[in-house]
């Protein structure tokens, strides 16, 4: 069956929610405690049957991502001229400079401050203040831009998977 990345990705987020449903539910029911055999309650609960669900949601899981990791390796992303899993990366490294860059733009040229021993304190940055937040302003569009981009291919590209 063919599938969209976006469509994929979310189908692969379905199962690890199932996954989480299964596992959570073996732990809640894996065990239990009785005082007097009379008052006995067993939950219902199969080990076997747990691994072998359990074993069955991690192929699919592992063949879809699979899948789209190939795809990332192949698939282009139009406007920045990379592959996919280029812009995947692209956009955390992004993300990481456009941090920085936040921290660095909302800080004062010239500040001063009274030091522990009472005399006056000046902090200079040893860079233009006015650059980095220009550089900031620039990256948030590139990255809007980017997060575009990338939704734009795993929206018209597809694989094909089985489901």
């Amino acid at each position: 069956m063919k599938m969209c990345h976006s469509e994929v990705i979310k189908y692969i987020k379905e199962l690890e929610s199932k996954k989480h449903v299964l596992l959570r539910h073996e732990s809640s029911n894996c065990r239990y405690t009785y005082q007097e055999e009379d008052a006995k309650i067993v939950p219902e609960y199969s080990y076997a049957k747990t691994r072998k669900a359990v074993d069955l949601l991690d192929t699919k899981i592992r063949k879809l991502r699979h899948a789209l990791a190939v795809a990332n390796t192949t698939v282009m992303v139009d406007e920045f001229n990379v592959t996919l899993g280029e812009a995947l990366v692209m956009l955390a490294q992004y993300q990481n400079k456009c941090e920085l860059l936040e921290d660095m733009s909302s800080r004062q040229q010239i500040s001063q401050r009274s030091s522990y021993s009472g005399k006056m304190e000046i902090t200079c940055c040893n860079y233009d203040v006015v650059t980095a937040l220009k550089d900031y302003e620039n990256l948030r569009l590139v990255i809007n831009r980017l997060q575009v981009a990338i939704d734009r291919a795993n929206l018209t590209n597809y694989v094909e998977v089985e489901v």
